[in-house]
């Protein structure tokens, strides 16, 4: 169990990634809670604009050199189909999970990992509504780290406990710090070790976090820092209608 009172810091900024080729991964295989009749998360409707566009536009305002990976699965011809016509000139990779509704998180990231050659990757879960000063906090830095709330957020379920060096120690529900459900992977070890574990047949089935807490128990430490600019999380009807009508 880690000490609560304890210094969260903010993610280096020694080197930064701006030039750096950067690949950002959301996962949005599986319909929000009670939501299917909104079809697939990334097309999810605001005012003028889909839940994708504002997730691109986040990227697009802070990195230079970049690639996106979908992972789609429920309602995936729509989200290639909306993806393709619109973001011609952006660099979109469509990964499809076809078990998505018989697997979870480990599975989605696997496809993708599987489908990178890069050593620096973010990957969200694509549920978010992530302000771009999240992104421009990820871009510097150089160790794996995570994000968490500064606040407590109803819609983020899983949490993670730090020790003294500010090194996550345990993934899962009711840890101390709320998980922003964010994590920059800054090592092609660590990537690659990640990848190892959740290849794995007994992972298909169960969550990122999980996969986490393996990972930790090497040496593949993950950094734990506080995001600045809390998210929100499109998982459920009423945080949708909550926030449709604001952005």
């Amino acid at each position: 169990m880690s000490v609560k009172k304890q210094c969260i810091t903010s993610p280096r900024s020694k080197k930064t990634t701006n030039d750096s080729l950067i690949t950002i991964v959301f996962l949005c295989d599986s319909p929000g809670y009670r939501m299917k009749s909104y079809g697939a998360i990334p097309l999810i409707p605001f005012k003028t604009k889909k839940l994708i566009d504002i997730q691109i536009n986040a990227i697009k305002g802070v990195f230079k050199n970049f690639e996106i990976v979908l992972c789609v699965g429920y309602d995936s011809d729509r989200v290639c189909k909306y993806v393709k016509n619109k973001y011609r000139n952006i660099n979109i990779r469509i990964i499809e999970n076809q078990i998505f509704d018989k697997s979870n998180s480990c599975e989605s990231v696997r496809l993708c990992l599987n489908n990178i050659n890069n050593e620096k990757v973010i990957i969200c879960d694509g549920s978010l509504i992530i302000d771009p000063k999240t992104f421009r906090s990820l871009n510097g830095g150089q160790s794996s780290y995570v994000m968490t709330e500064i606040d407590k957020n109803d819609d983020l379920e899983i949490g993670v406990n730090t020790g003294s060096k500010n090194f996550a120690e345990h993934f899962g529900f009711g840890a101390y710090y709320t998980w922003s459900e964010i994590i920059f992977l800054n090592n092609y070890e660590t990537i690659e070790y990640l990848r190892k574990i959740i290849s794995n047949d007994n992972y298909k089935q169960r969550f990122l976090f999980e996969a986490f807490n393996e990972l930790i128990k090497t040496k593949h430490n993950i950094e734990v820092v506080q995001n600045m600019h809390p998210v929100q999380k499109i998982n459920n009807v009423k945080t949708y209608h909550r926030l449709r009508d604001c952005l």
